[in-house]
């Protein structure tokens, strides 16, 4: 379910964010209303596409990929189901009642931050 989300201003000067293509960029911060309140998404490249880019003629695996590669999101597994996280979520999205719907395993608590 998407859900209103803040960007900081920060990201748009963060040296390693501006390296990303620019539609890489935009499903960051797609990503961010479409993640779980602890920052944690399906990694279903298809689904995403039609979610966050329906109307950009563009495959969202290859920018997915590019988000791992400069450290933004990063994937894992959870009963055989791909799943990703974005790094630092939860220092800048404090949802009044947090309410995870995907996995969440304990290693991914301080990735997404909050806390070890």
């Amino acid at each position: 379910m998407a859900r209103i989300r803040s960007v900081h201003p920060g990201l748009f000067t963060d040296e390693e964010w501006v390296l990303c293509s620019p539609l890489a960029r935009l499903l960051f911060i797609g990503l961010w209303t479409d993640a779980d309140d602890q920052g944690v998404f399906e990694w279903k490249p298809v689904q995403i596409k039609m979610k966050l880019l329906a109307y950009d003629a563009v495959d969202a695996a290859p920018l997915l990929a590019e988000l791992a590669d400069h450290g933004f999101i990063t994937r894992f597994e959870h009963l055989e189901k791909p799943y990703a996280a974005i790094r630092n979520f939860r220092k800048f999205q404090r949802p009044k009642k947090p309410n995870a719907t995907h996995p969440h395993p304990d290693w991914l608590r301080t990735y997404v931050g909050l806390g070890g």
